[in-house]
Order: C-alpha cells, then structure tokens, then sequence
C-alpha cells in the first residue's frame, strides 16, 4: 500500500496537450510507487500541482528507495536502469524527459538514496494561444 496525497493549487485555467501530460504523470507515479521503501511503514506519494497564467509546477514527490545523486544525470538516459533488481526497460524516464521538452518545458530531480525522490516538472500554460 502506498498513500497518493494530492495538493492542487490552482485559480486559473490550464491549457496544454492532456495525453502528453497524463504520460508524464502516470510514469512519475508508478516509478514513485513501483520504487517505495520497503522498510517504512507509510509509503507515500505526494502530488503537488501550483499553477499561474504563466506555467504549472508539477512535483511528485516520494519517501521510497531514493536515487544517488551520481545517478541523477543518467536516469534520462534510454535503457538505463539503475540496477539489475529495476523493472521495466530503461525508457520510462526517458519518455518523460522527451515528452516534457516537446511541450516546452523542464523537469529537475532531488533525490538521495535511501531519502526518496521528487521530480519537478514546469510546463508552460497555453492559456493565452
């Protein structure tokens, strides 16, 4: 069991491409709960969305396993896998990375091995196209 927790700041209109958000989404989400700590009894995924005229900050953050930060570079690699135990192909990060720069945005990790992750996503908001 992993507790999804969602804080939704919001007050204005937000326009973008719906399939290549909820890409996004459902990739920082399932790697957040696919990677929870197993020696913690409250995993948890945080989903905090801030949102202007301008952009959306987009973080999911996590309390599982956590990523050395020397890895953090590579992680957007195509088929790179932080270890043999990792599931999945290697491609889930980087479709996100790509899907995040073909709507003209940014994403940024902090994260620490053994302190869990937060992704931060910024993508501008097309209200005003």
């Amino acid at each position: 069991r992993v507790d999804i927790r969602m804080d939704i700041n919001n007050g204005v209109s937000f326009y973008s491409d719906k399939n290549r958000i909820g890409i996004i989404l459902n990739n920082l989400i399932s790697n957040a709960i696919r990677y929870k700590n197993p020696n913690i009894p409250d995993p948890f995924v945080q989903i905090t969305v801030n949102l202007t005229h301008h952009q959306a900050e987009i973080i999911i953050a996590d309390n599982g396993i956590g990523i050395p930060e020397e890895k953090h570079e590579k992680i957007f690699e195509m088929f790179y896998r932080l270890s043999k135990q990792s599931v999945g192909s290697g491609l889930g990060l980087y479709i996100v990375k790509e899907t995040v720069q073909k709507l003209n945005g940014s994403i940024n990790i902090k994260s620490r091995l053994g302190s869990g992750t937060a992704f931060t996503v910024y993508l501008p908001n097309l209200i005003n196209n």
